[in-house]
């Protein structure tokens, strides 16, 4: 069984404070090690429940937050900048199922620990097919391309509400309750960590019962920026539609070329100051 890992940030036990993200901060280097840790945590009980082969994609700013030396030795790691399936870099129909460890709530989520979807400067909400969508929804389109399984997602309760919501009936491990942007109740150390045991080990014995998120047929993808100009350069991409004053729309038939298409507009709608 080969299962994929993608690793944010934000989600991980622990980080609440802008500082923590931020590696310009003197507090960045422990919230890496904050967050190897807990990507360790994931890949162990992968290999605990039958999972011959792991690989972790670093999804988070720059990509480059993991510290190898102190992963678990068994796992593979996909580290860097830029890579063209993003936080979902490595994914192919090879795998068995997915997990998520980091992850947060979607732009716009009333109280939402860092939350942001992709660009927290550029976008203030994105939809697929009407449906809103945070970066586990969006991501969980890239595997189901493949018919991978969205497997676990791992964050504070507001993005495993989320994740339901868009995903389907996934098991979810919260690590923190979100109180504001910037602060949250973690749970004890102790309890995480049998949580990840007991959501993982359910998962990867129901792996065929998760879910898979497959579009058919047309599927638009809209994209509302936080300011009219950023709109305006997105338009640069031709096979955007101005939808009004800061959204566009994007539409295609497959998915994967729809998630290109939209990398495409957020790095356009992004190099506006």
């Amino acid at each position: 069984m080969k299962i994929f890992i993608s690793v944010d940030m934000e989600g991980i036990w622990g980080l609440v404070s802008s500082t923590h993200v931020d590696r310009d901060s003197k507090e960045y280097n422990r919230a890496r090690r904050l967050m190897t840790q807990e990507a360790n945590w994931a890949i162990e009980e992968a290999f605990n429940n039958g999972t011959t082969e792991v690989v972790v994609n670093d999804s988070h700013g720059n990509m480059d937050n993991l510290i190898i030396e102190e992963l678990d030795p068994r796992a593979q790691l996909i580290s860097g900048s830029p890579k063209p399936l993003s936080m979902m870099e490595g994914i192919n129909e090879a795998f068995d199922g997915v997990i998520y460890v980091g992850y947060h709530s979607r732009a716009g989520t009333i109280n939402g620990l860092f939350n942001h979807t992709y660009s927290g400067k550029t976008i203030a909400n994105i939809t697929v097919n009407g449906k809103k969508m945070g970066e586990c929804g969006i991501n969980s389109g890239v595997a189901g391309y493949w018919g991978v399984p969205i497997l676990a997602i791992a964050g504070d309760d507001k993005l495993a509400a989320q994740a339901k919501e868009e995903i389907g009936d996934l098991e979810t491990i919260i690590v923190k309750k979100a109180i504001s942007r910037y602060c949250a109740h973690n749970l004890s150390q102790q309890a995480v960590r049998e949580l990840y045991k007991a959501k993982l080990a359910e998962a990867l014995k129901n792996i065929k019962q998760k879910p898979v998120v497959k579009y058919e047929g047309n599927i638009t993808m809209d994209i509302e920026f936080n300011r009219e100009v950023m709109a305006e350069s997105a338009m640069l991409f031709p096979e955007a539609l101005r939808l009004d004053e800061k959204t566009i729309r994007l539409e295609s038939d497959d998915y994967l070329k729809l998630f290109m298409m939209f990398r495409a507009c957020l790095n356009l709608g992004g190099s506006i100051s």
